[in-house]
């Protein structure tokens, strides 16, 4: 049987290799959304020049430019080609991270016990998970990239024009409106696979026999932890519970054993250790005045909303439903 020393190293390397595959699987994403945006800049450049060939341009003139109708064309083309290949993709993020998920909580359940624990199949786990199948609610999210990039796209011609900017400046306004929907593309299977990686993990403490009695939640505890997930690193929760992290969420659910307690510190201890200044930059300089001055508790910085693909995701609370919950 391992030590807790032990466990928390092994928990540590499952977490960089889970980080490691994260990296691999948005790097292929963003190196085939760069390969569409290439295809698309010449028709950004043309746009750009035409725009900078009119005297004193209106929103109307610029709209009736082919080279903006063609931009606008290609663009859907091209995003509609990148969503099919989003969605093969995303699938498959979900799968990889379903199985890894059951191969690290068998990990650590054989770990802590010294027992080697079988857990569930891949092929189980994957039809369970209600986010991946293909008529789920989360494709019909990936759906909505190709007209809500463009409609950015738009957005920042239409402001850019009509602010009077320089076509330079127009050109990078294009740009970040594409960028848009690669950060959607990204935040999206990064989820889908962290979420994944969990649920199966919950799944085989479930099938442990009474093995494991719950899940302790596990922030990545460093200056980029939202407060909401140092409020919640250490709880433990019932097996009926879900980790609902936020979206791009780094936590993991540990399996809770009554004989293997943890030694471990818990956020709100962690974030005890900290200088001030850096509690305050984590929490924001009116917050922390507000924690300090006892208007709420840390464990109340993490709040719960409703979530159409994954049920639940929590988040930060806001200093202003802090302080109200507090009269």
């Amino acid at each position: 049987m391992a030590t807790s020393a032990e466990i928390l190293r092994r928990i540590a390397s499952q977490r960089a290799q889970m980080g490691a595959l994260d990296a691999q699987t948005l790097e292929a994403i963003a190196r085939v959304y760069g390969v569409m945006y290439e295809r698309l800049a010449g028709d950004i450049d043309a746009l750009v020049q035409a725009i900078g060939a009119l005297e004193n341009p209106t929103i109307a003139q610029v709209k009736s430019l082919p080279q903006y109708r063609r931009l606008l064309r290609h663009g859907t083309r091209e995003l509609d080609a990148f969503g099919a290949y989003l969605n093969s993709t995303i699938g498959g993020a979900g799968s990889v991270g379903a199985e890894i998920g059951l191969q690290h909580s068998s990990e650590l359940i054989t770990a802590m016990t010294g027992q080697r624990f079988v857990g569930l199949q891949k092929r189980v786990m994957t039809t369970l998970l209600e986010y991946l199948k293909p008529d789920g609610p989360l494709y019909v999210r990936l759906a909505l990239i190709t007209n809500g990039t463009i409609d950015r796209v738009i957005q920042q011609i239409v402001e850019g024009v009509g602010q009077g900017w320089n076509p330079r400046r127009i050109a990078s306004a294009i740009q970040d409106g594409f960028g848009g929907g690669l950060t959607d593309a990204l935040r999206n299977t990064r989820t889908v696979q962290l979420y994944s990686y969990r649920d199966s993990a919950r799944a085989n403490y479930m099938a442990s026999g009474g093995i494991v009695t719950g899940w302790i939640w596990w922030a990545e505890l460093d200056g980029d932890t939202c407060m909401s997930c140092v409020a919640q690193h250490g709880t433990v929760h019932d097996l009926d519970e879900t980790l609902d992290d936020h979206y791009n969420g780094r936590c993991a659910a540990l399996p809770y054993i009554p004989d293997f307690p943890l030694e471990a510190q818990t956020g709100a201890e962690w974030f005890d250790t900290l200088t001030p200044e850096a509690q305050a930059d984590m929490m924001g300089q009116e917050k922390h005045a507000a924690w300090q001055d006892g208007k709420f508790d840390l464990s109340q910085l993490s709040e719960q909303k409703p979530s159409e693909v994954y049920g639940t995701m929590r988040g930060e609370a806001s200093l202003a439903s802090l302080l109200a919950e507090s009269e």
